[in-house]
């Protein structure tokens, strides 16, 4: 994820160029035509009002260079504002798809930081502790402590070790209409669920809905190799295609990566890319609230 953050730094960096020998451009153009009278003057209107519809922007558009801007210069809070004000007030413009997936990348990157400690602990090893009971203990999944603490596999655990957990309070949101999974996280100080990061669904199958928003829980996770399942726990489930189910309308519906043209049926489910699917197994436990929601509010 760090990657990903600096690879979107790099592009702000050069975007900020662009802006700067875009603006380098027009301010030599403004000098040309302005310089004589005569020569604005001789200007057809049409081709004036031409080169002025060349300088005009999407809607949003500026907040988005801006947020860009931000992001180069490392003033992270100021551009979470930009891209969030283009998500809240401009969502169908042409710049709101990659200020959502910049957005995402930086919330999750912050929530997930060792440097922020606020939504996490440190959990110290006692006689008896497993990674299973501490998971459990603090309402987290073995993938999420295994990430924090930089392991690549569950190595043994002796007294008084120290662990950082983060407890995992949060909500998915499949909107039908954006097509897409929002993830939400819980923020204490604002007492409520807030955007964390979405999901583009890539296929859905869920049956026939009612107009209306169905609320339910993750209710079971697991790993599928090669047709066979593994529970987290199983040392498979580490390399294994992630799946998390759940009970709409009575029906059990699965999250899932998106099957390979020969697989068989997977049933009824929401279909994501693997790596999102990977992502999401490691921040969403067994209990996490789900929202399906069918229509736009």
């Amino acid at each position: 994820m760090n990657s990903v953050l600096a690879s979107i730094k790099i592009f702000a960096a050069i975007l900020v160029l662009v802006i700067l020998c875009v603006l380098i451009f027009f301010l030599q153009k403004f000098r040309e035509e302005f310089a004589d009278p005569a020569t604005a003057a001789s200007k057809p209107l049409e081709k004036i009002i031409e080169d002025n519809e060349l300088v005009d922007f999407e809607p949003g558009q500026h907040e988005f260079n801006r947020g860009l801007e931000f992001i180069a210069l490392q003033r992270m809070d100021e551009a979470r504002e930009k891209l969030l004000f283009i998500q809240n007030l401009y969502p169908n413009s042409s710049n709101a798809p990659e200020a959502r997936r910049i957005l995402g990348e930086i919330n999750l990157d912050e929530i997930l930081s060792i440097e922020n400690m606020s939504n996490k602990k440190i959990h110290t090893v006692a006689s008896g502790d497993g990674y299973l009971r501490i998971a459990n203990l603090h309402k987290t999944t073995l993938d999420c402590i295994m990430f924090l603490n930089g392991l690549t596999e569950l190595e043994s655990l002796h007294r008084g070790d120290e662990l950082i957990v983060m407890p995992l309070d949060f909500k998915l949101m499949v909107n039908l209409a954006k097509r897409r999974v929002e993830l939400f996280h819980r923020d204490d100080e604002k007492k409520e669920h807030v955007f964390a990061k979405a999901y583009p669904i890539q296929s859905i199958d869920l049956g026939s809905l009612r107009s209306r928003a169905y609320q339910a829980k993750i209710s079971r996770k697991l790993g599928e190799i090669d047709g066979r399942t593994y529970p987290p726990t199983h040392s498979k489930f580490r390399h294994a295609l992630k799946v998390l189910g759940f009970r709409l309308n009575n029906r059990y519906v699965q999250f899932r990566p998106v099957p390979a043209a020969d697989a068989e049926d997977p049933g009824q489910g929401v279909f994501l890319k693997n790596s999102d699917m990977e992502e999401l197994s490691m921040l969403i436990r067994v209990g996490n609230e789900v929202e399906v929601k069918v229509t736009e509010s």
